[in-house]
This record gives structure tokens, C-alpha cells and sequence, in this order.
């Protein structure tokens, strides 16, 4: 075959070839998801961008035909030299079969990158947290709250600074603790009532996940043991404050008796003490009950899925990344080289004008060709949306710079990408 061959060809809008193309659009139109060829590294087996239809069609009827054309240019160019002594080459098959190794390279590199240890088990975790959120997504029909620890945190380390200015006076009365010792008590306390308003206030949120009936009976026996390590904790704070409180009450109720002065009473000592904790108790309280999602462990695991992937996209940045970049700017080093031997071939190569006019000449039937297969991509989405459809078009791009290479087009934005048949 040659190009007398590609050119008798029938690629025009009412011929058999039209024909059996859109006759396969049943075939696809009524397919949610259609996977695309690569956008890059394209070849004259297998050109960019083409839906599986598409680029069945092109490969029984177009393929072999142009290919044989483009073999003929470039053998001609081939076997002509210039003034160096250099054969002479096709400038857009040279591009492609740069653009090809690049991809190839670029793909090399992504392989070893995965093939890591710690990438390998990196992916396996995100794999089991994103398996195990999505389904409790789709159980809900919804995403999990937005977890902020460093807020939340933040919010609770408030709250124990808050316990200072109520309780350490009384626990500084205490006759057997140094100043130290009371300071620390008084932390610990503060904590122990922080840890106790995060583990209840997240029970109360969850209440009917971890309480209801078709809970299971491992859930419920953790929210008992959380629950009672919560109200121990509040139980045991609650004790240390009422005993600091009572060498305060016994110093207040001696000096008014030195002074013979009637105070104020026992109880509306402790009441004060106990309304101002409670108080501070139940901000606590409130706070972790706004924070948490109502599922447990739903929002955790949305957070904990955010901060591999962020973790994995560093490693990107880090191990893969400027080697990709190496290769991206070594290809368009290339590039320019073959332009700037072009310019040379064009001016010393034999019968360079009449070669590149036969190329030309395969450019028009490929123009031909292209359009063919962007009709039936404009049909194929109109019959989708008549089907009440919009389909969605896959691929996978190597170049794009992310850890993710899988790109995701609606359909207005695939009728904007552009179709290459590739030359080489």
C-alpha cells in the first residue's frame, strides 16, 4: 500500500466508512463511562484521545493504508541526504516518537516509584481507609464532618487553662502539697476533666450509632468502657475539687470566727466552686458534641485518608517528581533540536519541497479522516444525552504532575480536546 492507496479511501461524509462508524455508536452511547486512548504518544497505530469504537474503526479501516502512506514519505526523505551527510527525516513522525519515549520513560518511573516498600504500603493503607470510608459514605449518603484536631485541641487546652483560676487557689490550701505539688495537681485534674468532656461529649453525639439496636455488640461494649473511663475521670476530679475546696471553706469559716464576723455560708462556698466547674465542665462538653461527626471514627477516617494522600503526594514531590521534570524538558530539548534540523534539511536537503508535499497530501485525507471521527463524537453525545446520559471520559495522562494520573472530562469538555493521529 502507499499513498494511492490511503488516498482511494472512501472518508467522506455519506461513504461505507461513515457508514460502519456510526453504526457503532449503539455500541457506546449508552455507556455511563467511556475509557479514552492516552493523549500523548500518539501513533499511527494508535492515535490520542479515540473511545474504544472510534479507534476499532480507525485500526480495521484506516490504519494499514496510512501508515503505508507515511512509510512512503518517509522513505523518500530518508533517501535523500544533506549538504552534512544527513538522511533526511519527517519533522512530525520525529516529534511523535520523541513524545513517545518520553511517555515511556514516564511510565518506567512511575512503575519503580510504586514498586517501593514504603509506597507499596502507603497505598495498601489509603486503599483500606478509602474502601472503608466510602462505604460507610454510601451507608449515609453523605461525607463525614470535617475534622479539625488542631482547633479542637487548641479549644480543650483552654478549657484545662480555665481549671487554674477556679481551682488552684483552694488546691494551693492544701497543707501537705508544696506549691509545686498543687500546680500539678491542678493539671492533672484539668486534664483528667478535658479527656473526660472529649470522651462523653463524643459519646453523646454518637449516642444512637453506638447505643441503637442493630449495633454491634463488640461497638457497644468500647462505648461502655469509653463511657465509664469518662465519668471515672469526672468522678475523680469531681472529688479532688470539693476536697481542695474544703481546707479553703475551713480558713474561710476560721477567720470569721477570730474576727466574729458572720460569713458566707459552707454550702454557698462550694456552690460557687461547683457552678463555676460545672460551667466550665459543660463548654467542654458542648465543644467536643459540636466537633464530632455523629458516626464513629467516620470523620477520623476521612482525615486520616487526607494525610496519607498528602503524605503520598509529598513522596511524589520528593522521589518522582524532578525526575519527571527531567524527562519532560530533556523531550522539548529534543524537540527543538529536530526543529532547528528541519530548518536545516529545508534549506540543503534534495527535493525536500516535493516531499513535504506529498505530506501534505496525507495531511488533507488525515484532515478528512479527523473528521469523520469528530462527527461521531459530537452524535455520541447528543444520542447520550437523549438517553438522559452524561458521559463521563477517562484516560490516563502521565504528564499531568500528579500522584493520581486517571483524568476525568465531561462531554462539552472532550469536544474540546483536540484528536491526533500520530505519525510515526
Amino acid at each position: 500500500m502507499s499513498l494511492v492507496e490511503y488516498q482511494a479511501l472512501d472518508v467522506s461524509a455519506e461513504g461505507a466508512l461513515a457508514r460502519d462508524l456510526a453504526a457503532r455508536l449503539e455500541t457506546e452511547s449508552d455507556q455511563p463511562i467511556l475509557s479514552l486512548s492516552a493523549p500523548h504518544g500518539a501513533s499511527a497505530e494508535s492515535p490520542a484521545l479515540l473511545t474504544s469504537a472510534m479507534r476499532a474503526w480507525y485500526q480495521q479501516h484506516v490504519a494499514a493504508a496510512r501508515q503505508s502512506a507515511l512509510g512512503e514519505v518517509r522513505r523518500g526523505l530518508a533517501d535523500e541526504k544533506t549538504a552534512a551527510g544527513n538522511e533526511g527525516f519527517l519533522l512530525e513522525a520525529e516529534k511523535d516518537g520523541i513524545e513517545q519515549a518520553k511517555q515511556s520513560n514516564l511510565a518506567t518511573e512511575r512503575a519503580n516509584f510504586f514498586q517501593r516498600k514504603e509506597i507499596i504500603d502507603l497505598n495498601a493503607e489509603i486503599a483500606r481507609l478509602h474502601t472503608e470510608y466510602e462505604r460507610k459514605r454510601a451507608e449515609h449518603g453523605r461525607d463525614a464532618q470535617t475534622w479539625r484536631p488542631g482547633l479542637y485541641y487548641f479549644g480543650l487546652f483552654l478549657f484545662v487553662m480555665a481549671e487554674y483560676p477556679i481551682n488552684l487557689s483552694a488546691f494551693l490550701k492544701i497543707d501537705f502539697l508544696t506549691p509545686a505539688f498543687a500546680t500539678m495537681s491542678v493539671t492533672l485534674i484539668a486534664f483528667g476533666l478535658a479527656f473526660s468532656s472529649h470522651l462523653i461529649g463524643q459519646l453523646i453525639r454518637q449516642w444512637s450509632e453506638r447505643f441503637g439496636e442493630n449495633v454491634t455488640g463488640r461497638l457497644k461494649a468500647e462505648s461502655l468502657r469509653l463511657l465509664g473511663i469518662g465519668v471515672l475521670l469526672l468522678l475523680i476530679g469531681a472529688a479532688a475539687i470539693v476536697f481542695s475546696r474544703s481546707y479553703l471553706v475551713a480558713e474561710a469559716v476560721a477567720r470569721s470566727d477570730a474576727l466574729g464576723e458572720g460569713g458566707a455560708s459552707t454550702v454557698s462556698i462550694y456552690g460557687l466552686a461547683l457552678i463555676m466547674n460545672v460551667f466550665v465542665y459543660a463548654i467542654g462538653l458542648a465543644w467536643a458534641i459540636v466537633f464530632h461527626d455523629p458516626v464513629p471514627n467516620f470523620m477520623e477516617e476521612r482525615h486520616r485518608l487526607e494525610v496519607l494522600r498528602a503524605r503520598l503526594r509529598k513522596r511524589y514531590r520528593t522521589l518522582l517528581e524532578p525526575k519527571q521534570r527531567q524527562r519532560i524538558e530533556e523531550a522539548q530539548r529534543a524537540r527543538d533540536q529536530a526543529d532547528r534540523r528541519e530548518a536545516d534539511q529545508a534549506k540543503s536537503l534534495r527535493n525536500h519541497t516535493r516531499h513535504r508535499a506529498r505530506f501534505e497530501e496525507v495531511r488533507k485525507l488525515d484532515a478528512r479522516v479527523l473528521a469523520l471521527l469528530e462527527n461521531y463524537r459530537s452524535r455520541l453525545l447528543a444520542a447520550a444525552r437523549q438517553r438522559g446520559l452524561h458521559t463521563r471520559f477517562v484516560y490516563e495522562d502521565l504528564t499531568s504532575g500528579d500522584v493520581d494520573t486517571k483524568r476525568d472530562l465531561d462531554g462539552e469538555a472532550y469536544l474540546r480536546q483536540r484528536l491526533h493521529l500520530g505519525y510515526v
